[in-house]
Parts: C-alpha cells; structure tokens; sequence
C-alpha cells in the first residue's frame, strides 16, 4: 500500500468511503437518521471542493483508494501547526494500517514545513478514534469544542496533540 496526492478521478472512492465509514463509525454516536441520510453525491461536492483547495492544504489517498486523509495548516489560529482535518478509512480496510500511513504521511509533511506540532479534532464519545490516536503518540491537549452547525445537533469533540521539536522529529 502506498500513499499518494488524491485526484478528481478519486473523488467518487473518497465520498463513498467518507459515508461509509461515518456509518460504521458514528452508529450509536449520532442519531440513525441522520446517518441513514448521508449522500455520497453531497460529499463529493465537498472532496471535489477539498482538492481546489491551494497548498499546503492536502488530500491523499492509499493506492488502491481504501482511504483518505486531508490536512493542512491548523484552521484553530495557531501559526506553525498542522492540523488533520478528516482522516477516514473503508470500514473493510480497518486495522490493516492504512489509517497509520496516512498519518505519517501528515507528519512527514509537517515536518517539512516545520511545524511544531500537529493537532486534530475528533469526537469525545469516539473511544475506538481515541485509542488509535493515543497509539500513535497524540494526546489530548485540553481544548474541547461543541457545535451543531455541520449537522443540525451538537457534537462534542476534544483536540489532540503531537509535538515535534524544533528540527521537526518527534520528541
């Protein structure tokens, strides 16, 4: 497996992962009905959307696309720090390190922009997340946030954290 830029021709692979991996994932988290009513056409608007983005924004995908990663400078207001916007990953493709890859792909590029750290945001209630995180050396940092403006009721999420030292390497 190898991990490359995304393109138009993968945007279709990327939003039927996206929903599909919502609906695994989500289940239980967020009400049915709204994941029942996930589009993969909307979400390809939005992909379509993520890849006219100018650097260094990023999407990547594994070849073959089991799974996408989409990052960039850190949206939260902090200057030399990456953040992970989406990182999702085929439900029948979980566990078998595809998630891993496009992180260090994120990091590598952190790295090379000199970041001193990287963050992302991920549900509070999403323990099976955390604990994927938490394995690579992300820890929460203390900054939680809800908001319902995406889907019309409220989510609750906690930011995690890896530093980098000043060269950029993992401390």
């Amino acid at each position: 497996m190898t991990v490359r830029e995304a393109t138009a021709g993968d945007v279709a692979a990327i939003a039927t992962i996206h929903v599909d991996a919502w609906r695994a994932a989500y289940r239980g988290q967020m009400p049915d009905a709204y994941l029942d009513s996930l589009s993969v056409e909307e979400r390809a608007k939005i992909w379509t959307s993520a890849l006219a983005r100018p650097a260094p924004a990023k999407l990547v995908v594994t070849d073959p696309v089991t799974a996408f990663c989409f990052y960039g400078p850190s949206r939260d207001g902090e200057d030399g720090v990456a953040e992970i916007f989406a990182l999702y990953v085929a439900p029948a493709a979980w566990r078998q390190g595809a998630g891993r890859l496009l992180c260090e792909r994120a990091l590598h590029d952190a790295r090379e922009r000199e970041c001193a750290a990287v963050t992302l945001w991920t549900l509070k209630a999403n323990d099976a997340a955390r604990r994927f995180y938490e394995r690579l050396g992300y820890a929460p940092d203390g900054a939680e946030r809800s908001s319902a403006r995406l889907t019309g009721f409220p989510l609750h999420e906690m930011r995690y954290r890896k530093a980098l030292t000043s060269s950029g390497t993992e401390p």
